[in-house]
């Protein structure tokens, strides 16, 4: 009858194909993305951070929701069907039971609160600090690829999901190594802030593995449970099992010799669980100075870890703190236990450390000076980029101040980000990038174009540090390397955000500006034009435009472009000379004069403005204006032999009838 029922219910079965299926479809998700450019933005829980800070909509707050809703009704089934670390935890713990280990469960009365803990420091703080600070409340909006940040379809689907080792460290920490150390699923327990709000929902939830038929209390159900419940207890208390651990996996069910245990709906738990009695009196595998002592390691390892390089994501650093803490406890009972075990490995014994306890006593050492030297290098990141930010809002600004205010904040700001430079094992992107602000404020061109290179080999796709690096090469006069950068922005491919084609506008334009310059004007005219296709708002591109076609002879084109870069650029001259070309060689004369006087009034020592001035007042028939204007330019430079010549002739054809001025020679101004 037992093997009957087993035959029936084999869940743990489908759960493994569940689980299974998870990682499939992450692969068809990520190929999709590879193949289309574009996907739906990951499905992934973290998300929901961006949509509480930044206000974004995502598929991943989205699909929290309806998780959180179904767990309301039919209790926590997400975390054992459907989530890819505990399929790790679960795949690593029966790995090790086929090879013969069954790794202890430990029990701490104080770790049940890390993930509170977490959960407050990422959730809720932000929301307080931004009510303390007076900032409005979050305006939840769609967003698309173009804000940098899409809602649902992206072509950034890696935008918040770590790199490959990353990835396959908090696999191995997270999902493997944990189980071994802490046992099975110790850290859905002890490390994943999202299992605290399932167990708040399944309190309410009226889907719980109940007690249908006749329970012997034999234990089966309990010795099954990965999630280590008392469910034999449980059961025979409240007539169902009211503890939030329990993550609805049916090995009880399954494994029920009675068939006694059944999946259904019941009167929500609430807080049953937290009723003192007898049946639920827990037994700690710490003592109350131990459990303290994992703690506060446990938090100073977090403080340390998260972040730390900019590589280390909280799960991460949760999984390296959970160890490492569990290594300082033992590490400490070294000195005051005759017996010490690690897992399955004896380290003491009879007061003499074994083999493995000089390892394991040599490799905890080590990672205490990595720990202090990730501390060193933690606290100068901090204060760097605490007197960076004291001058600068974003870390790719440059400071316009030269106060001997800001020249200090940012010495000491260098000083602090170059001994992490230094020291660090490794040099994230954000301190080249920092470093490379500081020395161009400083007038140190070698030295930011070396902090450049090295974040351009970190991040090769960084078109914004590109543009500066490019920038950078053209002052230092290495114009090759500088139009081969600058044209490597332009043909960088998945340019979606605005941000990004800003970027791409002002490479085009720069590009163009080299290519006018060099003789190549039909190749500068068509940078012009995809820099303002980028970025309509790019208005030195309008004007490089506008003055590029009147030069090519492309006046009524021109007149359109340099009209409009009038509104955003004012009193110009160079805007004022080019139009009044434009109209004296269409033969506009009075458009032509508005403009020349316009110039005049910018630039009154312009001679050649008072020269074409004076021509074109001849040429309307103002003789008598016409030559006190052009007397009025003979005296700026007398001898100048186009004036001289255009005197003389009025003066000689003073009874003349008004004709087509000659000699103009009008010239645009670069």
């Amino acid at each position: 009858m037992c093997m009957e029922a087993k035959q029936k219910h084999n869940y743990s079965k489908w759960r493994a194909i569940s689980l299974s299926a998870v990682y499939v479809l992450m692969g068809i998700h990520i190929a999709h993305w590879k193949i289309a450019g574009s996907t739906l933005a990951p499905l992934e829980l973290n998300e929901v951070l961006y949509t509480l800070h930044l206000g974004i909509i995502t598929a991943g707050f989205l699909f929290m929701g309806v998780t959180l809703i179904a767990t309301v009704v039919a209790g926590r089934f997400f975390c054992s069907w459907m989530c890819h670390i505990l399929a790790l935890q679960d795949a690593s713990a029966w790995l090790l039971k086929k090879i013969g280990i069954r790794p202890k469960f430990i029990r701490s009365r104080t770790l049940l609160w890390i993930p509170v803990i977490v959960l407050i420091y990422l959730f809720v703080l932000p929301q307080v600090e931004r009510i303390v600070q007076g900032q409005p409340a979050i305006h939840l909006r769609v967003a698309g690829d173009a804000s940098g940040w899409a809602s649902f379809v992206t072509t950034d689907f890696w935008r918040n999901l770590p790199g490959f080792w990353v990835t396959t460290f908090t696999f191995l920490f997270c999902g493997s190594f944990i189980i071994y150390f802490l046992g099975s699923r110790s850290f859905c327990l002890y490390g994943c802030p999202y299992g605290v709000l399932f167990a708040l929902t399944d309190r309410v939830a009226p889907g719980r593995i109940k007690l249908t038929g006749d329970c012997n209390q034999c234990g089966i159900c309990t010795a099954s449970c990965q999630s280590h419940i008392q469910v034999h207890k449980e059961v025979n208390t409240f007539g169902m099992v009211v503890n939030p651990d329990c993550l609805k996996d049916l090995d009880c069910v399954q494994v029920c010799p009675t068939d006694a245990l059944s999946y259904g709906m019941k009167k929500p738990a609430g807080f049953k669980s937290l009723s003192p009695s007898k049946n639920n009196k827990k037994h700690y595998d710490f003592s109350l100075a131990e459990d303290l002592l994992i703690v506060s390691c446990l938090l100073v390892f977090v403080f340390i870890f998260r972040g730390l390089y900019d590589t280390i994501p909280i799960l991460l650093a949760l999984g390296m703190a959970l160890i490492f803490s569990w290594f300082a406890v033992v590490f400490a009972r070294l000195f005051n236990r005759e017996y010490v075990r690690l897992g399955h490995v004896l380290l003491k014994k009879s007061k003499h450390l074994t083999v493995a306890g000089r390892w394991f006593a040599s490799i905890f050492i080590l990672l205490v000076i990595f720990s202090a030297h990730s501390a060193f290098i933690d606290y100068h990141v901090y204060q760097g980029n605490n007197q960076y930010g004291k001058v600068l809002k974003q870390e790719n600004e440059i400071p316009f101040s030269t106060s001997a205010e800001t020249k200090d904040i940012l010495e000491q700001a260098l000083h602090h980000l170059s001994i992490a430079d230094q020291w660090g094992l490794i040099t994230p992107a954000t301190i080249n990038r920092k470093l490379a602000a500081i020395y161009i404020y400083r007038d140190e061109k070698v030295k930011a174009k070396d902090q450049l290179e090295k974040l351009l080999s970190q991040l090769p796709g960084d078109l914004e540090a590109r543009l500066r690096f490019s920038k950078l090469l053209f002052v230092l006069n290495d114009e090759s390397k500088c139009m081969e950068n600058l044209q490597s922005i332009i043909a960088a491919k998945n340019v979606v955000t605005d941000h990004d084609k800003k970027i791409r506008s002002d490479a085009s334009l720069m590009l163009g500006h080299m290519e006018e310059k060099n003789g190549y004007a039909s190749d500068a005219e068509s940078r012009y034009r995809i820099a303002q296709k980028d970025n309509p708002e790019n208005h030195e591109a309008t004007l490089a435009l506008g003055v590029l076609l009147a030069r090519s002879g492309k006046f009524r084109e021109a007149e359109t472009f340099l009209l409009e870069s009038s509104k955003q650029y004012p009193n110009l001259a160079l805007i004022e000379n080019n139009l009044s070309v434009i109209y004296i060689r269409q033969h506009r004369y009075p458009e032509a004069i508005v403009h020349l006087d316009a110039l005049i009034k910018i630039q009154p020592a312009n001679q050649q403005a008072h020269y074409n001035r004076a021509m074109m007042l001849y040429g309307m028939g103002n003789k008598g204006e016409a030559m006190a204007a052009m007397q009025a330019a003979a005296q700026m430079n007398p001898g100048n032999a186009n004036i001289s010549d255009a005197l003389k002739m009025m003066m000689d054809n003073k009874n003349t009838s008004a004709a087509k001025p000659k000699n103009q020679k009008p010239i645009a101004m670069h």
